[in-house]
């Protein structure tokens, strides 16, 4: 009969545990930002044209491709952040000036 309320008590403290964590994640949460509706909306859209390109036989990777960076310049228009230069994709390595093996961009 013990293991019965030991069992209820475990239940009824993870219970109260997830509900404080939800409450306080929802109370810190931002609740509106400039750019929302449209990010939302440019998001909707990419994820359709992405999902109409793959279900394409064979799927075109160029076209996926092409999606993804239309889709990162205007998500960096939404927000004001400055483009990435043309052809230098996050973690390309370029070669380092002091010896033969190649570095990612940004490492001494």
């Amino acid at each position: 009969m013990k293991s019965i309320y030991i069992v209820m008590a475990i239940l009824a403290s993870v219970t109260i545990v997830t509900i404080v964590t939800t409450s306080t994640q929802q109370v810190y949460a931002p609740r509106q930002c400039a750019g929302c509706a449209e990010f939302q909306k440019l998001t909707d859209e990419f994820e359709k044209a992405v999902l109409d390109a793959a279900a394409v036989n064979p799927p075109d990777p160029d076209k996926i491709q092409t999606l993804l960076d239309d889709y990162d310049k205007n998500v960096r228009m939404i927000f004001g952040l400055e483009p990435t230069t043309e052809g230098d994709p996050p973690g390309e390595t370029e070669p380092s000036e002091d010896d033969d093996e190649p570095r990612t961009p940004g490492t001494p």
